[in-house]
């Protein structure tokens, strides 16, 4: 009897220890998600996180087929000579601009300034996660652009739509395009695909799924609290009636499902929240995590003097402990100005020539849309950046930025970062004539020194 009771004691020790945990620990992070994302806008859908030897990017919840996953946050087409001497080369798509063709598709990849149809070879920027989602052969992932009418091929929506039913913790690939012409020659000899003329190899060493016991964990350490883009008033009364009208006269960018089906408007804020106007999406205490994403880190001179200018990081710009964390990284090798191209024979090489040359742009996720107050004294900021290497994670590509709240913040409050914007007006006034092209929401005052001088 004795024995009996013993074990018990033991088992019922054990199942209390159990209930103790699940209590202590787990159960306020489910009631703290329970009242976090009260609303679907609020709810993480896909993150960026490393994995094996690169980044990857996978869906946080499942999607439908012809479900629109990530609309782009905010894009910057720019001229391609920009980005053809610098890391951002990979990171970017290409498509071609000029009044009399609608063009609406899209292969990431290289391309020349104009070619025979006298066609404005453009790349474009893309902030969130779309220019960090890894190839594979069958995508389920298509980009897709959103152009305002017939003759008028500026993209208006940019955004990624799922090519089949997708599950959660699965990662999220698009395709890098055919064999790319890189002449005017039909030889088969003179087609090389993206990887190839890059000089890299196709097979990413990334996770095809992440189990489903540890969806949770990566959530917790990846997801972003940031809202950023496109929100419910912009999409109702802007980009809706663009869609309808395009697919009702079988044109655009895909006239397979109805517009109005696409996506949830619950999966859209009640605001917009465009350039220098990132809100956050729940509430977050002082010293929490906002987000965490990935900077490329390139030479300034790839960035003057283009529209870039105003959502990057100079050398100027950033905080004395931002200097000397990157000085520690270049001490430890563990900061490179990463550079390759057919003058370096696809090499990877380091063009570092001075700190003051630095120049991170971030390029993923949404911290380049939180707005800069670092020098106006009459805006008080609520968060700060931290930069960290990414060597830890097997990759000298660029830095990890990581936005740190600086207080309390509401869910819905705008963002207020303690860095001094450019004062590059030039850059403001390329930026913001590609922002009238294309109608992207932002905060009006980010271009409130241009329009004064233009009043004067």
């Amino acid at each position: 009897m004795q024995c009996y009771r013993s074990v018990s004691i033991r088992l019922f020790l054990s199942i209390s220890i159990s209930i103790l945990f699940v209590l202590v620990v787990v159960g306020p992070q489910l009631f703290v998600s329970a009242q976090e994302y009260q609303s679907s806008w609020q709810a993480c859908s896909t993150f960026l996180t490393p994995s094996m030897d690169s980044w990857a990017v996978y869906a946080a919840r499942p999607f439908k087929a012809d479900e629109l996953v990530e609309l782009t946050p905010f894009f910057i087409p720019l001229e391609s000579y920009h980005t053809r001497h610098s890391v951002l080369d990979n990171y970017v798509f290409s498509f071609q601009r000029n009044n009399n063709n609608n063009n609406n598709g899209s292969e990431e990849g290289d391309s020349d300034s104009a070619n025979s149809n006298n066609q404005e070879s453009l790349n474009v920027v893309l902030l969130g996660n779309g220019a960090f989602y890894n190839h594979h052969q069958n995508p389920n992932l298509k980009y897709v652009q959103v152009v305002q009418k017939e003759g008028d091929d500026v993209p208006h929506l940019v955004g990624f739509r799922a090519t089949r039913d997708i599950v959660a913790g699965e990662q999220l690939y698009v395709s890098y395009g055919d064999a790319i012409d890189n002449s005017s020659s039909l030889d088969e000899n003179n087609k090389m695909d993206w990887f190839e003329r890059r000089g890299l190899d196709a097979q990413t060493m990334t996770e095809d799924y992440i189990e489903s016991n540890m969806i949770p964990f990566y959530l917790s350490k990846h997801c972003s609290k940031i809202y950023g883009g496109v929100g419910l008033p912009t999409w109702r009364d802007n980009i809706l009636p663009i869609l309808s009208s395009m697919h009702y006269n079988g044109a655009g960018a895909d006239t397979i499902l109805e517009p109005s089906n696409w996506m949830e408007l619950d999966r859209l804020a009640p605001f917009d929240a465009g350039l220098s106007d990132a809100r956050a999406k729940v509430s977050i205490k002082k010293g929490e995590h906002i987000e965490k994403s990935l900077g490329l880190v390139i030479s300034r001179n790839q960035i003057r003097g283009t529209p870039l200018g105003p959502i990057a990081f100079y050398w100027e710009n950033l905080k004395i402990d931002h200097h000397q964390h990157l000085i520690n990284l270049r001490d430890d090798e563990k900061l490179i100005l990463q550079y390759q191209g057919s003058d370096t024979n696809w090499e990877s090489v380091d063009r570092f020539i001075a700190y003051s040359e630095i120049t991170v742009l971030p390029v993923s996720g949404n911290i380049g849309l939180v707005r800069r107050v670092g020098g106006h004294g009459e805006e008080e900021y609520n968060c700060k950046l931290m930069i960290r290497s990414n060597k830890d994670y097997d990759t000298n590509v660029g830095v990890t930025l990581e936005l740190i709240a600086t207080r309390d913040i509401a869910a819905g409050d705008v963002l207020k970062l303690n860095i001094a914007p450019s004062e590059f007006e030039e850059e403001y006034r390329l930026l913001h004539d590609e922002m009238e092209e294309s109608g992207q929401p932002h905060h009006p005052g980010i271009f409130d020194s241009i329009q004064e001088e233009e009043e004067l």
